[in-house]
């Protein structure tokens, strides 16, 4: 890494987070548009869940390899083909004539999104200095805000002008792409070498530092489960309980600012503690009855229970990027490619699946057998310091032969 690099660079982390809040803001346009489509085309909890599950197995299960390519070939032109292709793909999904087309348009945008994330999270490992954890944090803030952003923004498009202007979106991202394309360094570190090389890198690692990594991941896929889950079905939930639609966008919007700035704070915590495990264990043990009860409520003190929750859910995140990063330090995009890609691929692929579930046994229960997974990753996550105090004494053992 050079010199420039290894200090906070303010501009490029403040880059990719503003390019990153511009990017979410596309990706959550289908959570705005599900209560219109769902009437449009006369959609069940399957079909809508479907939707869901096919933008987020494009963005996730691509996300690995374009992350490879990103740390091989330079992060900038992901940067910009990623944006270009979600803002243009997914500005357009509110004018599509029928399902089939939503969901084609929804899997091609979704794939920049996929080519777009593991660059700019790399950007934190990249340009983050001593305090990648806060870089990591205001990178993913960025990105938290616009996908919480996104969907209050299509309803007021939607709900003040008329569902043939959502094309007219697409502006944003293409005045981005261009900053992006002026200000963007054009080379970076190739940290990888040839494919041949980083899967030699791989088969080296030992059992203590990939059950580490299986542990981040499963936190990681509980944790996108159930965001997956309440994001999809939390609007149609509250269209059945008579909140408008303006005000559902304001309630998703302060469900995902309150997780961004639970982000920042974790962020910083593990900058100067390094517990992440703690953490993480921490913001899942406190989210998990927010949501139970919210189901037990009604009116405004659901929607409390319901933001209070994103809180304590949204905000490990950055965490659990920045713990894979210092697993996979020669490979930032790899390692948060496999945060930002596989937990939620895998999640996707479960709720086409799960939207079947909803159809039989409804939003409420299927959200508390989802609560059932947190605690079972809670549990497993207290193996974590063993497992690194097991990587310590290995290392020791070794130094002393």
């Amino acid at each position: 890494m050079s010199k420039k690099n290894s200090q906070f660079n303010r501009l490029q982390i403040y880059l990719s987070a503003g390019s990153h809040f511009i990017t979410d803001i596309y990706q959550s346009f289908i959570i705005g548009l599900i209560p219109v489509l769902t009437l449009k085309f006369g959609l069940s909890l399957f079909q809508v869940g479907l939707l869901t599950a096919t933008g987020v197995i494009a963005k996730s299960f691509f996300s690995p390899i374009f992350g490879y390519l990103s740390d091989h070939q330079g992060i900038r032109y992901y940067l910009i083909a990623g944006l270009l292709l979600t803002s243009v793909f997914l500005s357009l999904i509110g004018i599509l004539p029928n399902y089939y087309f939503l969901l084609a348009f929804l899997f091609l945008g979704n794939l920049g999104v996929a080519a777009y994330h593991p660059a700019s999270a790399a950007i934190a490992g990249h340009f983050g200095g001593n305090k990648k954890g806060l870089g990591s944090s205001i990178i993913s803030f960025g990105g938290i805000f616009g996908n919480s952003l996104g969907a209050l923004l299509i309803i007021l498009v939607i709900e003040k002008l008329n569902i043939r202007f959502t094309p007219f979106t697409m502006i944003p991202g293409l005045i981005t792409v261009i900053v992006l394309f002026k200000l963007i360094p054009r080379t970076q570190e190739n940290n990888t070498g040839n494919i041949k090389h980083l899967f030699s890198r791989i088969k080296k690692v030992n059992k203590e530092k990939w059950y580490r990594l299986f542990l981040i991941m499963l936190a990681t896929y509980s944790l996108n489960i159930t965001w997956i889950t309440l994001l999809t079905y939390m609007p149609l939930y509250y269209t059945a309980a008579n909140i408008s639609l303006i005000n559902i966008g304001v309630i998703l919007l302060f469900f995902g600012m309150l997780g961004a700035a639970g982000g920042l704070a974790s962020g910083f915590i593990f900058d100067h503690y390094k517990k992440g495990s703690v953490i993480i264990q921490t913001g899942l043990v406190l989210a998990i009855p927010l949501f139970f009860f919210t189901f037990k409520a009604s009116g405004l003190i659901s929607i409390i229970l319901f933001v209070l929750g994103g809180l304590f859910l949204v905000s490990i995140a950055p965490v659990c990027i920045r713990m894979t990063q210092d697993l996979m330090p020669g490979n930032m995009s790899l390692a948060s490619s496999l945060i930002l890609g596989l937990g939620p691929g895998f999640a996707g692929m479960t709720m086409i699946f799960l939207g079947k579930a909803a159809d039989i046994i409804g939003i409420e229960a299927l959200v508390k057998y989802e609560l059932i997974l947190i605690i079972f990753a809670v549990i497993l996550l207290f193996s974590f310091p063993l497992a690194e105090r097991g990587l310590k004494i290995r290392k020791f053992s070794i130094n002393k032969k």
